[in-house]
């Protein structure tokens, strides 16, 4: 998962379940509803790039604090 700002398509390719597993890594210690779920389930079913672009702005909000 890119670590900073992106300029261009991060390109490659994970399957669904992988694609599934970064955002629930991202995600992890959110408290997650059932709708919260289904979208995040939808958001894995997208292509790798904006997968991975998804994930790496939740990561990098995480990573800059709250009220960021």
């Amino acid at each position: 998962m890119p670590a900073g700002p992106l300029e261009s398509d991060p390109g490659g390719f994970l399957p669904g379940d992988d694609r599934s597993a970064v955002l629930a890594g991202v995600l992890d210690g959110v408290e997650m509803g059932s709708w919260d779920r289904r979208v995040v389930g939808w958001l894995s079913g997208l292509d790798t790039s904006t997968a991975l672009t998804i994930a790496s702005w939740i990561a990098r909000s995480r990573a800059a604090g709250p009220g960021r």
